[in-house]
């Protein structure tokens, strides 16, 4: 819960009042729960508005906050690694918390919920209460603007593509 508010709000103390919040609202309403549903997209459902509730209320472009350290790593990540490694994802990170300060709440939940989660359109669509072309639209829209940006501010973290080709490295075959 905590990750998910986190790449959603974008900062840490707003993901944990979200999470703490999001404990305090499932254990009032646990007795409303529907058992034949599942569990973990109810979870998800009442993270995700509070987060976005959390985002709304602070300004939709309010300063995102990376993670400072190891010991805040969201679950999943890993402070192994080379440290080149560790820069890299620390300044991919930032881009992305730059960036995604600029989407739509709605985008940023989709594109959190899909690409950082996993989990399946579906699932996103019962848990936004969208239907699942909204969540691709979504999702199609956040990955554009989240490309451009990178493109646009962060060329250097842009992977090049499989077929381009360095100039500089055909200028020194060519003199060979």
């Amino acid at each position: 819960m905590v990750r998910t508010a986190y790449q959603i709000t974008g900062n840490p103390a707003d993901a944990q009042d979200v999470a703490q919040a999001v404990f305090l609202k499932v254990w009032q309403g646990l007795s409303q729960f529907d058992p034949a549903r599942n569990f973990d997209t109810w979870l998800y459902r009442v993270t995700v508005n509070a987060a976005i509730d959390a985002l709304r209320s602070r300004g939709a472009r309010a300063h995102l906050v990376p993670l400072q350290g190891p010991d805040e790593l969201p679950a999943g990540e890993s402070a192994d690694g080379s440290p080149e490694q560790r820069i890299d994802g620390e300044r991919l990170q930032r881009a992305f918390l730059h960036l995604a300060a600029r989407l739509a709440p709605r985008q940023r939940a989709v594109f959190v919920l899909r690409e950082m989660e996993g989990l399946p359109t579906d699932e996103i669509a019962s848990i936004l209460g969208v239907t699942e072309s909204t969540v691709r639209n979504h999702l199609l829209q956040a990955r554009r603007a989240l490309r451009e940006g990178l493109e646009r501010e962060y060329p250097d973290l842009v992977p090049r593509a499989v077929n381009q080709e360095d100039p500089a490295e055909e200028s020194d075959e060519g003199r060979s």
